[in-house]
């Protein structure tokens, strides 16, 4: 059945506040003027949200909302909005659902036809896109893979053969593991990972997936990964990488030595080639 937002009976309304996701100056004057009205505000970590606010001179009572928080407390924010207040809800970094905590409640409120409002601001995803370089009409945003490798594997096999450009999240001690599942699932594509963004040790790493070891240990902050998607030429890399080897094991050499002699010419590692090949061959 169709519903229009503008005709629901309610007047009171939850806002949906993107916050920051490095810089504090990243914030709208809506936010701030939302933040400000509301009658209640949830966030997911009151001392961060307290950080936001007193830079600001905002002072006011912040309740928590969290991926650990309980069904009584969904239940609350809801009766709120049945009483007529207005709500706010507002994540650590960035805008509240994507990845962070809220999906819940706005499913429920929107079902019970309250107005859901979204007051806009910061995203890690598009700032990310944005600075890659890489195509991004279209782009698709799948945001974190499951920590479980097998499951990491399945999902990867899932987007393997879309055509444009993938964004995932990922934590600095998940990020080079993750790109090694990424190599050997999508083979060698281009990868744009931006760190700190918006911070003052903002940085861009421009790599190929076939070099995730070489990626430092040390690095910090939440990573947003871009990764090419399928198309011609990556396949005809690799193609041609199998039609090369092939052509050197007629000839004699094991796969090992094949893939020695191939790396200079392709400029890429032997063991890339020898476990790139292994790989098209399953």
């Amino acid at each position: 059945m169709m519903r229009r937002s503008s005709e629901s009976p309610y007047k009171n309304c939850l806002y949906i506040i993107s916050s920051p996701i490095g810089n504090l100056k990243d914030i709208t004057y809506r936010a701030i003027e939302t933040i400000k009205s509301v009658d209640y505000l949830f966030c997911e970590d009151t001392r961060v949200t307290s950080k936001l606010l007193s830079s600001y001179n905002i002072s006011r009572e912040l309740d928590s909302y969290h991926d650990h928080s309980t069904k009584e407390k969904e239940d609350y924010i809801i009766s709120l909005l049945e009483k007529g207040y207005d709500v706010g809800l507002i994540s650590d970094a960035g805008t509240p659902i994507i990845s962070d905590p809220g999906f819940e409640v706005v499913k429920r409120a929107r079902d019970l036809g309250y107005k859901v409002s979204p007051v806009v601001g910061a995203s890690a995803s598009i700032a990310a896109i944005t600075m890659s370089a890489l195509p991004m009409k279209p782009y698709l945003f799948y945001g974190f893979l499951n920590h479980k490798t097998s499951i990491k594997n399945k999902e990867l096999e899932s987007m393997k053969d879309y055509p444009f450009s993938i964004v995932f999240y990922e934590s600095p001690v998940r990020i080079k593991d993750t790109l090694k599942e990424m190599y050997k699932v999508f083979g060698n594509r281009k990868c744009v990972i931006s760190r700190e963004i918006t911070k003052l040790f903002e940085e861009t790493i421009d790599l190929e997936l076939s070099e995730y070891n070489s990626l430092s240990d040390d690095l910090k902050g939440e990573m947003v990964i871009v990764v090419e998607g399928k198309n011609k030429e990556n396949e005809e890399v690799k193609y041609n990488l199998v039609d090369s080897v092939d052509e050197l094991l007629s000839s004699g050499l094991s796969l090992k030595e094949a893939s020695k002699a191939l790396s200079t010419k392709l400029n890429k590692k032997s063991s890339d080639i020898y476990n790139e090949y292994l790989r098209s061959k399953k």
